[in-house]
C-alpha cells in the first residue's frame, strides 16, 4: 500500500464525531415551514377527490399541495435513458396513482408534528384498478430490453456460436436464479428543504447528482439553471438510492415559492419504500458447457428484471459475466418486464451482484459436476484477452486474487465432499469461493486547486461524499504535490457552486475526480516553483527548478533556503496562485463535458483504443450451520482485491468491509416483501427489513493487489466501492451448498429454506 497515505485517518472524521458535520437534514433557515407526503393507499387506479378539511383545521396549518392547486410542471425524462430524474412519472400533474405510496397530496405546516398529523387526515378517494408487481402476475408485460431501449450501450452480449458449442459439451450445467426487490437503508433519510431569494432557488438536498437535481428541478419550474443552486456537501449514505432528482424536489420548491419561506420535506422511513428506487427483483438461468478437463467451450445468460410501467430500467447483468472469464461462446437474452411500481434504480452492484450470484452459482455447480476444485476451475478459465471485444486488459490480476485469497483463507483444509466438515460442537462447516468483477469507468471532471496568499489550499471537483471517503482521497492527492497536510485542503464537492458535478457512482467518483485534481495539483506546484525561480520579486529568484521541492507550506532550496508560500506569494505581489484542469477518458469529447454541465451522465465512453478495464475481487466464506435449527452464521471471510493503486488504505479498508456486509445482507438477510392482494411493499421499517448486524459479520479480512493500473489513468487508480459487493453471496450460497449438500438459488437463504431442503432431502 502506499506508504505515505497509510496512517492518514478520514479528514473528515473529527467533525463526523464531534457533531461538527453538517448533513443536509441539518439545515435550518430561518422561518422554515415543514411538508409531509400523503400516500396513496391504493395498487394502482385514479384519485376521485381530496378532501383537506380536516387537515385545514390542525394547528399550524400553512398549505395543502394537491393536483387541483398544483402548478404543471415541464415534462422530466428518467435519468437511466438520458434524463434527471429518478423516474419520467410525476406526483400531483394528473389524478393518475400509478404505484402504491405515490405522493396524491403534500401538507405544509409550522412544524413536523403538525404537518404528519395534517397528513394523516387528508381524506382521499379512489377508483381502483387491476395491478401486478410480481414478475409472474397477470398483467405484467415482459419486452426484450433490445426493444424497449433500441441503443448500443443496451444491446445483448455475443461472441461466438453459444448454442452450437453447448451441443458438443460433455460436461453442462442448466440453473434457474432468483433475486429478490431490495431497499437501500441508508441512515441520513430522504430530505429537500427549498428555499427563494427572489428569483434564485437554493436546493439543500442529499444527493449523488446535485447538477441533475440542479437542472432536472430549473426544467420542470421552466426558469434557468444559473438560478437554482443544489448543495449537497455530505450524505449519510446513498448506495445508488439517490443517482437523480427524486419526484418531490420541484414540488417543495413550488410550495416554498407558495410560501414565500423555506420548506423541508423529509420522508420517513416507511415512506421510503415507496418514495425512491430499489433493487429490482431478478430471474436468470445461466447455462454453462465445459470439457472434462474444466475448459469452458459455451455459456447462455438469460434475465429476466422488473421495470416500472413508465419507465425502462435496463438489466445489464451479462455485461459482467460476458467478460470474466476467457469463454468463447457466449450469449445473453434480456427481458424486463413492467410492473405496477415506482422506477427501479441502482443499488450498490446494481446488476452485477445478482449476476455473480447466478453466474458463480453456475460455475460452483459446474466444478460440482467436473469433480474439480472451484479455484482451480477459475483459474483454468482466467483469460488475458477480453472475450467480447478481443481487446487485452489495461490489467487483470485475477489470478492473484485467488490464489492469495486461497493461501489466506487456507482453503487447502477444505474437505470437497458436501456436508463432510464438522466444528468440535457439531456444526456443519461450509466453504465457498467466488469471483467479482465491474467495469471501471470514469466521467469527465474540471478540477481546480488554489493557494490563498494566507496558505490555505482551496480545492473544487466533480464528487460527492457519501461515506466512501472521497474527500480524504481527494485531500491525499492535493496534499502531495503541495507537500502539505491533508488537513490543510478546503474541498468543495457536490455544490454547483463548484465546478460542473457528475453523478458519483458506478465507483468511477475516484477514478475520475484523483486524476483531474492530482492533475491540477501538480499544474499548480509548477506555476508556484515558477514564480520562486522568475519572479525579480522572488526571495529564491533564479534558482534551478531542480533545487526547489515544497514542503510543509514552503518552498525549500536544496542549499536550505525556506521561504512559506503566503511570503512568496505576497513578495510577488499575488492575492493566490490556481490551476485548472479538464480531463475526459478516452472515446469522450467537449459534447461529454457539456452533457455534465446540463446535469446528464456521460453515456459515451471512455472507450479505450486497445484495452477494456474492470476491477476484481475474490471471495472466499465459511459459514457454520447449526444441525438442529439450521441457523446459518457466517465463521469468517476473506476478500482480496484489484482495483489498482490504493489511494487511502484506511477508507479503502472500509469501503471492502462495508462489501462484505453487503454481501452478508444479499445472502442471509434482505428482501423486500411484495404483497400481491394490495400492492406495494410490506416490511418497510428496520425491524421487518431485516439486515445484517455486528453479530452476523464474523471474522472479516480484506487484501489489496495494490499494483497500478496505470493505462487507465495516471493515478493508476480503479473503482473500489461496488466491486467488493460482487461475488460476496455468491461465495456465501456456495459455501452452504459445500456445508450441506443442497443448492439454493433463490435469495436470501433463510432457516426455513435449509430445513425445507434438509428435511425432504432434495437439492
Amino acid at each position: 500500500m502506499n506508504a505515505t497515505a497509510a496512517h492518514i485517518e478520514r479528514v473528515e472524521g473529527p467533525d463526523k464525531v464531534t457533531g461538527r458535520a453538517r448533513y443536509m437534514g441539518d439545515e435550518r433557515p430561518g422561518r422554515m415551514a415543514h411538508a409531509a407526503i400523503v400516500p396513496a393507499q391504493i395498487g394502482k387506479g385514479f384519485v376521485d377527490g381530496v378532501d383537506t378539511t380536516l387537515a385545514e383545521r390542525v394547528p399550524g396549518f400553512l398549505l395543502a399541495l394537491t393536483l387541483e392547486n398544483m402548478q404543471r410542471f415541464e415534462p422530466i425524462q428518467f435519468g437511466q435513458t438520458g434524463g434527471h430524474a429518478s423516474q419520467s412519472f410525476q406526483p400531483l400533474q394528473s389524478n393518475r396513482v400509478a404505484y402504491r405510496g405515490q405522493a396524491v397530496a403534500v401538507v405544509m405546516a409550522e412544524t413536523l408534528e403538525a404537518a404528519q398529523e395534517a397528513a394523516w387526515l387528508v381524506k382521499v378517494s379512489y377508483r381502483r384498478e387491476p395491478f401486478a408487481v410480481q414478475l409472474d402476475a397477470p398483467g405484467g408485460e415482459s419486452v426484450a430490453l433490445p426493444t424497449a431501449i433500441p441503443l448500443p450501450p443496451f444491446g445483448e452480449k455475443v461472441t461466438g456460436d453459444a448454442e452450437a458449442a453447448m451441443k458438443t459439451a460433455e460436461v453442462t450445467v442448466d440453473g434457474l436464479y432468483e433475486t429478490p426487490a431490495q431497499h437501500q437503508n441508508p441512515i441520513e433519510l430522504l430530505t429537500t428543504i427549498a428555499a427563494w431569494d427572489g428569483d434564485k432557488l437554493t436546493v439543500h438536498e442529499p444527493t449523488q447528482n446535485s447538477e441533475a437535481v440542479r437542472n432536472g428541478v430549473a426544467t420542470q419550474l421552466a426558469v434557468p439553471p444559473a438560478n437554482v443552486r443544489v448543495v449537497s456537501t455530505l450524505l449519510g449514505g446513498s448506495f445508488g438510492q439517490r443517482n437523480s432528482m427524486l419526484p418531490w424536489t420541484a414540488i417543495v420548491a413550488v410550495a416554498a415559492k407558495r410560501l414565500a419561506r423555506p420548506v423541508k420535506l423529509t420522508i420517513t422511513r416507511g415512506q421510503l419504500y415507496h418514495a425512491a428506487a430499489f433493487r429490482a427483483a431478478s430471474r436468470q438461468r445461466i447455462r454453462l458447457g465445459a470439457r472434462p478437463d474444466g475448459t469452458i467451450v459455451a455459456a447462455l445468460h438469460e434475465t429476466q428484471q422488473q421495470t416500472s410501467r413508465f419507465d425502462t430500467m435496463p438489466p445489464l447483468q451479462a455485461h459482467i459475466t460476458a467478460h470474466l472469464y476467457g469463454i468463447d461462446n457466449f450469449r445473453s437474452v434480456t427481458r424486463v418486464t413492467r410492473l405496477d411500481t415506482q422506477t427501479p434504480g441502482f443499488m450498490r452492484a446494481p446488476h452485477e451482484m445478482p449476476a455473480s450470484f447466478a453466474f458463480e452459482g453456475a460455475m460452483d455447480e459446474l466444478a460440482v459436476a467436473l469433480g474439480m476444485d472451484p479455484v482451480a476451475l477459475r483459474l483454468k478459465n482466467d483469460t488475458d484477452r477480453d472475450p467480447i471485444s478481443k481487446k487485452a486488459f489495461s490489467s487483470r490480476h485475477v489470478a492473484a486474487c485467488l490464489r492469495r485469497g486461497a493461501e489466506r483463507f487456507e482453503w487447502s483444509r477444505r474437505d470437497p465432499r458436501p456436508g463432510s466438515m464438522r466444528t468440535p460442537q457439531g456444526a456443519l462447516i461450509g466453504m465457498g469461493v467466488a469471483l467479482g468483477t465491474y467495469k471501471a469507468s470514469t466521467s469527465p471532471a474540471v478540477a481546480k486547486v488554489r493557494l490563498l496568499a494566507n496558505g490555505t489550499v482551496e480545492a473544487s471537483v466533480a464528487g460527492h461524499e457519501m461515506g466512501q471517503g472521497m474527500r480524504t482521497a481527494l485531500a491525499i492527492t492535493v496534499a502531495g504535490p503541495l507537500g502539505i497536510a491533508p488537513a490543510a485542503v478546503q474541498l468543495t464537492i457536490g455544490d454547483t457552486i463548484a465546478p460542473p458535478q457528475h453523478l458519483t457512482a458506478g465507483s468511477w467518483g475516484t477514478a475520475s475526480a484523483v486524476p483531474a485534481i492530482e492533475s491540477a495539483a501538480t499544474e499548480l506546484r509548477t506555476r508556484l516553483i515558477g514564480l520562486a525561480r522568475t519572479d525579480e520579486r522572488s526571495p529564491l529568484r533564479g534558482a534551478r527548478a531542480e533545487d526547489l521541492r515544497l514542503t510543509e507550506g514552503r518552498v525549500v532550496h536544496a542549499d536550505g533556503r525556506r521561504i512559506d508560500f503566503a511570503q512568496l506569494l505576497a513578495a510577488v505581489g499575488r492575492p493566490f496562485v490556481e490551476a485548472q484542469t479538464t480531463r475526459v477518458a478516452p472515446g469522450q469529447n467537449e459534447q461529454a463535458l457539456a452533457r455534465v454541465a446540463s446535469g446528464r451522465t456521460s453515456q459515451v465512453g471512455p472507450e479505450y483504443p486497445g484495452f477494456v478495464s474492470f476491477s476484481y475481487v475474490a471471495h472466499f466464506s465459511e459459514v457454520h450451520i447449526d444441525p438442529a435449527t439450521r441457523h446459518i452464521r457466517m465463521h469468517r471471510s476473506v476478500a482480496v482485491i484489484d482495483c489498482g493503486k490504493v489511494v487511502s488504505p484506511t477508507t479503502s479498508r472500509s469501503q471492502a468491509l462495508g462489501g462484505l456486509v453487503w454481501g452478508i445482507g444479499a445472502a442471509l438477510r434482505e428482501v423486500s416483501e411484495v404483497d400481491p392482494r394490495f400492492g406495494g411493499f410490506v416490511n418497510t421499517d428496520l425491524a421487518e427489513y431485516v439486515i445484517p448486524v455486528h453479530a452476523d459479520m464474523g471474522e472479516m479480512t480484506v487484501d489489496f493487489i495494490d499494483i497500478p493500473d496505470t493505462q487507465l489513468n495516471t493515478a493508476g487508480v480503479k473503482g473500489l466501492g461496488e466491486v467488493v459487493c460482487v461475488g460476496a453471496a455468491a461465495s456465501i450460497a456456495n459455501a452452504v451448498f459445500h456445508a450441506t449438500g443442497h443448492r439454493f438459488r433463490k435469495l436470501p437463504i433463510r432457516i426455513d429454506d435449509v430445513l425445507a431442503a434438509t428435511t425432504r432431502g432434495a437439492g
